[in-house]
């Protein structure tokens, strides 16, 4: 078998319960600095949810304006016009309203600033709500045009009857409507032996299919020179066993590739399944995947 060298290293102490999350990230913890030195915020807005994502923004606009209501009852609303209300709850309304039109430049003309230090601070305001819409924009077109794969895999890993032997089997299919072309996948075999952990390439029935149309079952033989050969749950359990599986592909909607990963353990490899049956056609004449079955499985008769 050929070694591959992943990155994770060869040393067990230097690792966590696996290596690869279910979701593809790595299993580590970055330690040593500080929040603020390892936070980038650029980053975590692009990766967010949609949700996440658009609850910030509507926060941040909410907290401008209320602070820049704050300054405009601290120096008078009486130095803008069109504010009829004084004091209290109605004053700090009028205050966020004129804040909230000056910072998104709308200028409704019910209310002005009369007063050269309220027209100071509405300048200043002004200019902060363009360049703030301006990163929020450039923000929104960053998350749009971000590739990434939405590939589903199934839940489980099988060793299953293949030909006139046995194979490791895995599926795969695209959930989104996209076109994905020349995808190519790796399969690695991790263990560990006397105490390091060894990664192995694992061959493939087919390493490369030119478009996904449906799904794909990702089938590694087991023959004499696979290292599953014989292996039982117990013993995938004893060399703490992982199989990890890289994919790569080109997204005609990006026009860019994706890539996506995931990892099985021993104990997510079941024996004796085999995948149910998903594809059909459907009643308008059209090829039909059940995605929600991608990781059902039943026994081998």
């Amino acid at each position: 078998m050929e070694s591959l060298n992943t990155g994770f290293g060869s040393n067990t102490n230097n690792e966590g319960t696996r290596l690869l999350n279910k979701d593809g990230s790595f299993n580590t913890e970055k330690a040593g600095l500080s929040f603020f030195q390892r936070f980038s915020l650029f980053h975590y807005l692009i990766n967010t949810s949609w949700l996440t994502f658009f609850s910030i923004m509507l926060l941040g606009y909410i907290l401008v304006n209320i602070v820049f209501a704050l300054v405009y009852m601290f120096l008078g609303t009486e130095g803008i016009s069109g504010t009829y209300e004084n004091g209290g709850w109605n004053e700090f309304l009028d205050a966020f309203f004129f804040s909230s039109q000056t910072l998104t430049t709308v200028g409704y003309g019910a209310m002005s600033p009369e007063t050269k230090s309220i027209a100071l601070v509405s300048s200043f305001e002004s200019f902060l709500g363009l360049s703030g819409f301006a990163l929020a924009t450039g923000l929104l077109y960053g998350r749009f045009s971000k590739p990434k794969a939405k590939l589903m895999f199934s839940e489980n890993a099988l060793i299953a009857p293949y030909k006139e032997g046995y194979g490791l089997m895995i599926r795969v299919a695209n959930q989104r409507d996209s076109q994905l072309i020349n995808l190519k996948a790796k399969l690695a075999f991790s263990m560990v032996h006397k105490e390091k952990r060894e990664f192995y390439f694992l061959p493939l029935e087919m390493d490369m299919i030119n478009l996904l149309a449906s799904s794909w079952t990702i089938v590694h033989p087991i023959d004499d020179n696979s290292p599953l050969k014989n292996m039982s749950p117990n013993d995938m359990q004893n060399i703490d066993m992982e199989v990890l599986l890289f994919l790569e592909g080109y997204d005609e909607t990006y026009a860019q590739s994706i890539h996506s990963r995931t990892s099985f353990k021993g104990s997510e490899i079941l024996f004796n399944k085999k995948f149910k049956r998903i594809l059909g056609k459907s009643k308008n004449g059209k090829a039909r995947v059940e995605l929600d079955q991608l990781s059902s499985v039943e026994e081998v008769v």
